[in-house]
């Protein structure tokens, strides 16, 4: 089955379901990955135990957090998932993998090595399913197996299990560099289908896969590089949609909690007895409410919660921290930019001046300390990777000669001038044609940046082109904004990101294959009998002027060096810019919250007066690797970082 590009609805269970990671394996040398994972948490400061929080408890709430009884079920693939809190604390991987720093993390995978074709995956042998069976090499392949949807697996030629406690990953020709076979294996948890479960419809997804045929049609491959005739996709799909029937009444996972109860309200957490390193177990008990986000926010405020994810404006934080002083935040850096695209089809964006100076209408500052205080403004239009990564990944002659977009009316008359356009008594512009326009937005409600795109609007409408936001239900939105439909002038998301790991092609795949393409409406081969239909069809010249193929250079990159991949990237990048197919607004900064009166072991507990319990963002290498090692999936819980105070 094809993987599809999914789109994001619910912005904080995307955060935390999140992972990413790297380390580079070489030759057949074996290696062993971070296994410390407490170097850099803080010492445990008491052998007395909790003189506070003595029943040793971990609470959330949130929204919308699980499905209410008697939906829920224990298969995490189902309809609704098995829910947030157990999300954070029960499935597990191979690897951990920290995103924004790509630090790699052994979880059930001991060690591995590289050998030529083959990443080699030296399992534990100490783990167990909650239920108490054995966790074995084969559930690994089970997972691959049924979930032959999984990204992997378009690079793999099979999947191996010479004993319990192997797995050889196979890769194809040519096949990615050692660095990125690891980073690929990380992005997967592989420990939530057991096999001593769901073993009937992976059997039969295994059969299924045998029945594939080589083909050299790029748009044709499936899982291992095969063809798969509809015959066989359509037996694939229903194993698959047999396999979300199964449903244990709770989930069956290797992580260090389980699920106990679960109500419409509530969900109990407790210790999994079958853990493979009870030392990180250091509360007796998880406690999840679902609540409403007016409920969720005066559960924090008044110290009913011990963690939250979000970091609201400026003025409500700042009133959280004076309402409640046990109460600390901590500012996480994000490679995540909201800003909009626009759809280059439709005229007038069809013009590159009139989009050019769009760009130099907003004053990015502004809408920055609106939608996120503490995010980063750039000078740059768009780039098709958070602000972040174009610092360490284009070369610097090709930055050089970027085109610098900052907050100028100015530079914005004389391009729409250059187009023909015209000001009217009215202050309103007009295109050469004599045309007013009554441009639209378009946001998905609710989503984080949604006041950030009501400013660029109000900004847009002052300078004289007349702009309205329309927030749109999600369950709409993203059908409405991408092809065919295209209903918004702009369309606003999180434009330039990276969900995975730090590699150009991730931010890049997602810009030109993914949602901004799709709502900016990009050229793609339009011919229904062509083998290319629906191929991004978009050949520009890059810095040099050298035509470059957007497509084809994307699909390249995993088998570039890195300087290879910094120029391909960079040619990318600067065509992005100059084109100005939409805006980036800022750079996200995320954070959370730490209920300090009931935990305790939290990062930098010795700065925490100096910043009145506001953490900035870190600035050094290691106190970045800290904070986003304790935040992405609450891993200072996972960990064991966190202890009860």
């Amino acid at each position: 089955m094809n993987m599809k590009v999914k789109r994001l609805v619910s912005y904080f269970v995307a955060l935390l379901m999140i992972i990413s990671i790297v380390l580079t394996g070489c030759g057949s040398k074996s290696t062993s990955t971070s296994n410390n994972t407490k170097k850099n948490a803080p010492k445990s400061t008491s052998s007395s135990g909790p003189q506070v929080n003595k029943k040793k408890v971990f609470r959330f709430a949130g929204v919308g957090w699980w499905p209410k009884p008697p939906l829920y079920q224990g298969n995490p693939f189902a309809n609704g998932g098995i829910g947030a809190p157990p999300v954070f604390v029960m499935p597990e991987g191979l690897f951990k993998f920290v995103r924004v720093t790509d630090e790699l993390i052994n979880q059930l995978a001991e060690s591995y090595e590289q050998k030529g074709n083959e990443t080699i995956v030296h399992i534990r042998k100490n783990v167990k399913w909650n239920d108490g069976q054995p966790f074995t090499s084969k559930d690994v392949w089970a997972y691959y197996m049924l979930n032959n949807g999984a990204f992997i697996l378009r690079y793999l030629t099979g999947i191996d299990t010479p004993d319990d406690y192997t797995v050889v990953f196979k890769w194809a020709t040519p096949a990615p560099e050692d660095r990125l076979k690891i980073l690929l294996i990380a992005q997967d948890q592989q420990a939530q289908i057991p096999y001593h479960i769901y073993g009937k419809y992976v059997d039969k997804a295994a059969e299924l896969l045998k029945k594939g045929q080589p083909t050299n049609d790029p748009n044709k491959k499936g899982a291992f590089g095969l063809y798969y005739d509809k015959n066989v996709s359509d037996e694939i799909a229903k194993n698959w949609q047999d396999f979300l029937k199964e449903n244990p009444k709770l989930p069956i996972m290797t992580g260090p909690y389980m699920v106990k109860t679960v109500t419409a309200s509530d969900m109990v957490m407790v210790k999994n007895p079958y853990y493979w390193d009870k030392s990180k177990q250091k509360f007796d008990m998880i406690t999840a409410k679902q609540t409403d986000a007016s409920g969720s926010l005066a559960m924090l405020k008044t110290g009913q919660i011990d963690w939250a994810d979000f970091t609201p404006a400026k003025d409500i934080l700042d009133s959280i921290l004076a309402g409640n002083k046990d109460l600390v935040h901590y500012q996480v850096p994000d490679p995540a930019d909201p800003g909009f695209v626009y759809n280059i089809q439709k005229p007038p964006f069809n013009d590159v001046n009139v989009r050019k100076a769009i760009v130099y209408t907003l004053d990015r500052e502004k809408i920055k300390d609106v939608g996120n205080y503490f995010g980063k403004v750039g000078d740059v239009s768009l780039t098709g990777m958070p602000l972040n990564m174009v610092e360490k990944w284009v070369p610097q002659d090709i930055r050089d000669k970027m085109t610098k977009y900052t907050y100028d009316p100015a530079k914005a008359e004389e391009l729409l001038k250059a187009a023909g356009w015209t000001k009217g008594s009215d202050g309103k512009w007009r295109d050469k044609n004599g045309k007013l326009y009554n441009f639209v937005i378009g946001v998905a409600s609710g989503a984080p940046f949604a006041n950030a795109a009501e400013v660029a609007a109000e900004q847009m409408s002052k300078f004289g082109l007349p702009t309205k936001l329309m927030s749109v239900d999600p369950s709409l939105y993203y059908t409405n904004a991408q092809k065919p439909k295209n209903a918004y002038d702009m369309s606003v998301e999180f434009i330039d990101v990276s969900w995975g790991f730090n590699h150009p092609w991730w931010p890049l795949s997602a810009f030109y294959w993914g949602f901004p393409s799709q709502a900016g409406n990009f050229p793609t081969v339009e011919d229904e009998k062509s083998p290319d239909y629906g191929k991004l069809k978009m050949v520009l010249p890059g810095p040099d002027g050298k035509a470059v193929d957007i497509d084809q250079t994307i699909k390249q990159m995993f088998y570039m060096s890195d300087e290879e991949v910094r120029r391909a990237a960079g040619n990318i990048v600067w065509i992005t810019n100059e084109n100005a197919f939409g805006v980036d607004f800022y750079q996200n900064v995320t954070g959370f919250w730490i209920n300090a009166k009931m935990i305790k072991n939290i990062p930098f507990e010795d700065q925490i007066q100096k910043y009145n319990r506001n953490m900035p963002l870190p600035t050094s290498e290691e106190d970045i690797k800290t904070i986003c090692r304790y935040h992405f999936g609450v891993y200072g819980l996972y960990a064991g970082f966190y202890e009860p105070r």
